[in-house]
């Protein structure tokens, strides 16, 4: 009897150092900080859900519908966390897009079926998308924000009491539609959706390298498509070779779902659908708007990501945790001419990840690549000068330009002054922008923004 139970406890030691090490390698992601519940999570999403389908035109096409949702409901049961109401929808827009509201809706363009080769790539970008929403990251940004904008209100316990919570955040500049910040992820939050996206594909059979491989694909076409892409996906970073090296790491060798009959008259079926007609009242112009309000003399400053920068203080910033900061004047976002917000006042702040040459890439070379993905997503854009300035920005070299483009104010030019400079994460850059007519009243609080500008050490 002891011999028996000793060979038996040997066996369980054998099977647990076999076994553990893979347990212990599966993705293990602890959501961030957050002050919403996941019933609000819910709760936001279904609101913004409301708008998205307002704005965009949606595929009623139910073969694709069902196919799209199948696939996505599939996946998601293998999510970890809390079990949202996943939901999944296409949009009719050839843009190459996917994008993800709180509480369990996901959007599809039609672009990107049929710029996915197979079922396994249409699969990654689902199982992206899943992961946002199971780790909560629009809800977590949104948190951080409030955390610095309102922690009177969030320790009291105000929100979410009478007027809705939709409302009361609208107060404090915070909303889930389509294009929203909050829907803009950082570098962080797109390498842990990679993984937790990696681990759902896997177990729901499919090889978890074509997502990263669809990624990669998109990112090295260019066009208008793939920069609309990239600024709501910013590459983390060796994309393919992350996921490559987790795979191992998630279970033993399996024989992995490609592609499938079902995924094939789909996209046929796509290709075959007509433009979506325009859609509200401005969707052949631009948007009106009134004159924002004077800048304000008094300034004030964030902390971003990658920099800190001041900024009148009758004006509001967004996105400091996510790729992109937006920092406007009340009014200076408006619906623009493809029916969706653009900024006709204010200020963007990015990085921008130049494609590698032979050759050392130059701080010209880079700002040229800039440029050349600012034209092709807005053909109206064009320098107003040949060369670049040079100048120098908080001690480091950089370049200035100017362009005139379209402005989102309907009938109106917009100038676009433009400043670049080397940073440890890529190409840094900085677009000020404001109707041409009113640019005089813009450009001296434009250069004490740009004079503020500190990087850190």
């Amino acid at each position: 009897m002891r011999r028996t139970r000793t060979v038996l406890a040997g066996v369980m030691t054998f099977l647990l150092c076999i076994t553990a090490p893979v347990l212990e390698a599966r993705v293990d992601i602890k959501p961030g900080f957050n002050t919403f519940s996941p019933q609000q999570d819910i709760e936001l999403g279904q609101q913004a859900a409301q708008q998205v389908e307002k704005q965009f035109p949606m595929v009623n096409d139910p073969q694709i519908n069902g196919y799209v949702s199948r696939l996505g409901k599939r996946l998601a049961g293998y999510a970890p966390g809390y079990k949202f109401p996943y939901q999944f929808d296409v949009v009719n827009q050839k843009q190459i897009n996917a994008f993800a509201i709180p509480g369990g809706h996901i959007y599809v363009h039609t672009g990107t079926i049929a710029a996915a080769a197979n079922e396994a790539q249409l699969a990654g970008v689902l199982s992206h998308e899943i992961a946002h929403i199971a780790l909560r990251h629009s809800t977590n940004q949104a948190s951080k924000a409030m955390l610095a904008q309102a922690p009177i209100q969030i320790l009291g316990g105000v929100l979410g009491g009478s007027g809705g919570l939709a409302g009361q955040l609208a107060q404090l500049g915070i909303a889930f539609g389509a294009n929203s910040v909050f829907l803009k992820f950082s570098r962080t939050a797109e390498r842990q959706a990679d993984e937790l996206g990696a681990q759902i594909m896997y177990d729901a059979g499919y090889d978890p390298r074509a997502m990263a491989q669809f990624f990669e694909i998109i990112q090295k076409q260019g066009g208008s498509g793939t920069l609309e892409f990239l600024s709501d996906h910013p590459n983390p970073g060796n994309r393919i070779q992350n996921v490559n090296q987790l795979v191992p790491k998630l279970g033993p060798g399996r024989n992995f779902t490609n592609n499938s009959p079902d995924f094939e008259q789909v996209k046929r079926r796509v290709g075959g659908l007509p433009p979506a007609p325009a859609r509200g009242p401005q969707a052949q112009g631009g948007g009106q708007v009134q004159q924002p309000p004077a800048p304000s003399r008094n300034m004030r400053g964030i902390n971003a990501n990658f920099f800190s920068i001041a900024f009148p203080d009758n004006w509001q910033a967004a996105g400091q945790d996510s790729g992109a900061v937006t920092i406007v004047p009340p009014g200076g976002v408006v619906q623009g001419a493809r029916n969706v917000p653009e900024i006709a006042y204010g200020a963007v702040a990015s990085i921008f990840e130049p494609q590698e040459t032979r050759r050392r890439l130059t701080l010209q070379d880079a700002t040229n690549q800039l440029l050349a993905q600012l034209q092709q997503s807005n053909p109206h854009l064009h320098l107003v000068s040949n060369g670049s300035r040079r100048l120098r920005l908080d001690g480091q070299d950089a370049l200035s330009v100017m362009a005139m483009g379209q402005s989102a104010v309907d009938g109106e030019a917009e100038l676009n002054w433009i400043v670049t400079t080397f940073r440890p994460e890529g190409l840094w850059y900085v677009a000020f922008i404001a109707p041409e007519h009113d640019w005089n009243q813009y450009e001296r609080v434009f250069e004490r923004m740009l004079q503020s500008v500190r990087f850190p050490r």
